[in-house]
């Protein structure tokens, strides 16, 4: 009997996939040859269908006195590689409860980004030594989706997703930048979707309410505003951010733009992307680059005036201002929408992000697909509103954005709404696709943005430039 299932029985038939791996030692003690019987789960299509069937499998064994008294067959083996290091306190707090559930024994191996990027295709390469599940940084991943499926290192995840109860729960723009050729490679950890965190207090100095600013206009205008120094002389930063992370990043997804097209072809000659490098290139003299160990501090002493953040940075204030219980009493940081160029505007963006994939190499393809689907999917225990507790990353899961924890005021932001600033700006994120290109032609817009941003060149020649390098690069890498 087959039948596409829903969450509850998923679960059941992961917990019964595993315990059919021990039932063959659970007889009792005896020469006899006995017939026992194991419980499988497989993916097939009926009547154009995925769906999951069972099938009970019978198998003569012969138990010996020396297999008394039955023991649980011992745990699978799971390599388990990551990089995002805010990611390690839920695995460690989980640990026990994925190997429980599914009888393995994870490894976790954290790495950082340009040891995996080294490391990955020389396991390949020598066929040992590789990971059951790798989690890699959304940059990195789409450079092995390369070519046919044939020749990507990773299991297409569709088949395996489409029989889960997961499916239509996970925002569907979020697997666009893993998806080649029609076929999912990647499980999204996460959304990013970015906010604007604000001084008020300070702001309101100047007479801006930058609650009401909407359009681009009015955000430098409020910017003009604002005095450049401090009381005690240092320097007041209207907006901090790289140069080509949130405040742009987000620009160009609003102008419809993104590094490469659906097409894989580049878009840095597109009209729409000069149009949000001179927006940007606006904000000059009031930008200054990310000090990331003062970042907080920074804007909570109101040196610091605006900052575009993703969710996962939003952990970082989280965290940073979870022990000043005294400034929570009288913090002016608020959170908002950011700014659009017309009302239509998706008005956010996306950065950063992370990927699960299974290796086809891995030995046990079903069982740590289904670990990572759980894994990064499952909310029966409240699993994905801890990762936003702890992290503040808003999982991809849209069925779990209707819990409480998701509607409860921070007090370092005076009792405003964090979690649904996120979950709507989450719900406009578009939909932009990445590949092996990608990479390449962001790099080199970035060695002529900076050029441009000091004014030792045009936009136009910046622009050129870096077009000419990013295809040099392409057809050099083909």
């Amino acid at each position: 009997m087959s039948k596409k299932i829903d969450r509850r029985k998923f679960l059941r038939m992961t917990a019964a996939s595993a315990a059919g791996l021990f039932l063959a030692s659970c007889a009792p003690a005896s020469a006899t040859p006995q017939t026992v019987k194991e419980v499988v789960t497989v993916v097939v299509e009926k009547a154009g269908e995925k769906v999951i069937e069972t099938q009970v499998v019978e198998k003569v064994v012969t138990a010996t006195p020396e297999l008394a008294p039955a023991v649980k067959a011992e745990p699978t083996p799971l390599l388990y590689w990551f990089q995002a290091e805010n990611h390690k306190p839920e695995y460690d707090r989980r640990q026990k409860e994925l190997e429980d559930k599914f009888n393995i024994k994870i490894t976790y191996e954290l790495l950082g980004r340009d040891a995996m990027t080294k490391k990955f295709p020389t396991v390949l390469m020598a066929g040992s030594g590789y990971p059951d599940i790798i989690e890699q940084n959304a940059e990195d991943i789409v450079k092995f989706l390369k070519g046919d499926d044939k020749v990507i290192p990773f299991v297409a995840i569709d088949d395996f997703l489409s029989a889960s109860p997961y499916a239509t729960d996970v925002l569907e723009n979020r697997w666009a930048r893993y998806t080649k050729g029609g076929k999912k490679y990647g499980a999204p950890h996460d959304v990013h979707p970015i906010i604007m965190i604000y001084n008020d207090t300070e702001w309101k100095k100047f007479g801006v309410d930058m609650a009401a600013v909407k359009t681009y206009d009015e955000y430098l205008a409020a910017m003009g505003k604002m005095e450049k120094k401090l009381p005690d002389g240092s320097p007041r930063i209207g907006i901090m951010d790289c140069l080509g992370c949130a405040v742009f990043g987000s620009m160009m997804l609003q102008k419809g733009v993104w590094w490469t097209d659906a097409n894989e072809e580049p878009m840095l000659t597109n009209p729409a992307f000069k149009e949000a490098v001179e927006t940007w290139y606006k904000f000059k003299s009031y930008w200054v680059d990310i000090d990331w160990g003062n970042a907080v501090a920074m804007m909570k002493k109101g040196q610091v005036m605006t900052q575009f953040i993703p969710d996962w940075f939003f952990g970082i204030y989280k965290q940073g201002l979870k022990d000043d219980a005294e400034f929570g009493k009288t913090s002016g940081l608020r959170v908002m929408r950011i700014p659009y160029f017309k009302p239509d505007d998706c008005r956010t963006g996306s950065w950063g992000g992370t990927a699960a994939s299974v290796p086809k190499l891995s030995k046990i393809v079903d069982l740590a697909m289904k670990v990572l689907l759980y894994t990064y999917f499952e909310n029966g225990e409240k699993q994905l509103e801890a990762r936003f507790n702890d992290t503040g990353i808003l999982p991809p899961v849209k069925s779990v954005w209707d819990a409480d924890i998701f509607k409860q005021p921070e007090g370092f932001l005076g009792g405003t709404n964090a979690g649904q600033v996120f979950i709507e700006a989450a719900r406009q994120l578009p939909k932009y696709s990445e590949n092996w290109k990608t990479a390449l032609v962001a790099s080199a817009w970035g060695e002529q943005q900076a050029l441009a941003w000091a004014d030792t060149i045009k936009i136009d020649q910046a622009i050129q430039t870096a077009d000419e390098n990013a295809k040099a690069e392409i057809k050099k890498n083909e």
